[in-house]
């Protein structure tokens, strides 16, 4: 089936007569005028319901007598435009929900036609659900820029006066990409909206959106706020969920950043005791908490001891998992502590590495700025120089400039070469 062809009432006809190779007058009989059949066919007028059967009948008794099958029905025959766009965008948005997986570009293209379509037949609701629909395949395959832009043009479609499921599953999703761009403040609005309006939302909703706000509040550094929205949420989760861990280890973030470091020991012990040691992302990232964890608590032998577990245990990591930039870039992190600058560089290179291949930018930039920070101490320019080019590229492919590696770059060049720091300052202002 060609998805993209709604038919009018007159090329319907005109296709019947041309398929069974009959006259107008032929397919009026006696019950209807030949007249109303060209004023159909050109468009002047609709068919009705009477005139639908009228038609059908006079088919099917020329049918009898010139021996062919009519596949033709009334319905087909009242079956409007706006119905047939509705059956199109149906068929489009099944497609997509069976690509919203796929790898291989069949739902950009797919998506590309439905878009087109789309500029003809501006159906709301099916509108809505292919914009969702993108923004999950983006999101999907760490596009989040993109996701960002489905998942907002799918909310602009919602009126706000009208709360319903559509608007909450939204919030989520949007509370969700917003956290993964940088854009805490936005996770914030969407959880708050939610949290607010919503007041008989699903349990499992309300726990995705206190963890979510919970984790915005933490990363632009109001733990009070954050420790709020984590209490809500542990009281509200089933301890068996998977979910509770997420929410245990955010919670033992949080005492780490108030310097709580023998609550936040507490909290990672508890979730050693919980994962499952087979996964060894999350076995990792709780050693490292732990390690860090023990070193700012002033018991540097065991988190020494700690670490050493983590390195023994690094060969198992699985490198195609989300989470492995983020182990790699903790371990340079401490690696810096102790002063190991080689192996410093190591980490975070590979982490850079990681984080770019999974698009997670955010991530990216932070790694960038430690980089330059290392790079500042040895006197390294040749390198520095690599990361340069390297915060150049990211800020084109994410169409803004991270402030903080502008000004460390700009200090460093002006220090080491004017020239470049000149050369920094005019690619940050273009932005």
């Amino acid at each position: 089936m060609e998805k993209c062809i709604v038919i009018s009432d007159g090329d319907k006809l005109k296709a019947i007569r041309k398929k069974y190779n009959l006259k107008q007058d032929e397919i009026s009989g006696k019950d209807i005028t030949r007249n109303l059949i060209s004023e159909i066919e050109t468009n002047k007028a609709s068919i009705t319901k009477k005139t639908a059967e009228v038609i059908i009948k006079n088919l099917t008794e020329l049918a009898k007598q010139k021996d062919f099958k009519v596949t033709e029905t009334v319905e087909y025959l009242m079956e409007n435009q706006v119905l047939q766009a509705n059956k199109v965008l149906d068929d489009y948005i099944e497609e997509l929900n069976t690509l919203v997986i796929s790898k291989d570009g069949s739902f950009i293209e797919t998506l590309k036609k439905a878009e087109v379509f789309l500029i003809d037949w501006d159906i709301k609701d099916k509108k809505l659900k292919i914009y969702e629909l993108a923004g999950d395949y983006f999101c999907n395959n760490n596009e989040i820029y993109k996701s960002v832009v489905y998942y907002e043009k799918a909310s602009a479609l919602l009126s706000r006066m009208f709360l319903d499921k559509e608007r909450l599953i939204l919030s989520r999703k949007l509370s969700i990409v917003y956290g993964r761009m940088g854009n805490y403040e936005k996770t914030i609005e969407c959880c708050e909206f939610a949290l607010s309006c919503f007041q008989d939302m699903p349990l499992k909703d309300k726990v995705i959106l206190r963890y979510n706000n919970a984790l915005a509040y933490k990363l632009i550094n109001n733990l009070e706020l954050a420790m709020k929205n984590i209490d809500i949420s542990e009281k509200l989760v089933d301890k068996n969920d998977a979910m509770y861990i997420k929410i245990l280890n955010n919670k033992g973030n949080c005492f780490y950043e108030m310097k709580r470091y023998e609550e936040a020991i507490g909290v990672f012990n508890e979730i050693w005791r919980l994962i499952d040691k087979n996964e060894k992302d999350k076995c990792l990232i709780n050693l490292i908490n732990i390690v860090n964890s023990y070193w700012y608590s002033g018991m540097k032998d065991k988190s020494i001891e700690s670490f050493n577990a983590v390195i023994k245990e690094l060969p198992n990591l699985n490198n195609s998992g989300l989470c492995v930039a983020n182990i790699y870039f903790e371990i340079g992190k401490i690696y810096a502590r102790l002063d190991k600058f080689d192996l410093t560089e190591e980490y975070y290179l590979k982490a850079l590495d990681f984080s770019e291949k999974q698009k997670n930018y955010v991530l990216a930039n932070n790694i960038l700025s430690h980089l330059i920070e290392l790079y500042t101490i040895t006197k390294n320019g040749d390198k520095m120089d690599n990361i340069k080019e390297t915060a150049f590229r990211l800020a084109n492919v994410q169409c803004k400039v991270n402030n903080d590696i502008m000004y460390k770059l700009i200090v460093f060049y002006t220090e080491n070469n004017k020239a470049i720091a000149n050369q920094v300052a005019k690619f940050a202002l273009n932005f």
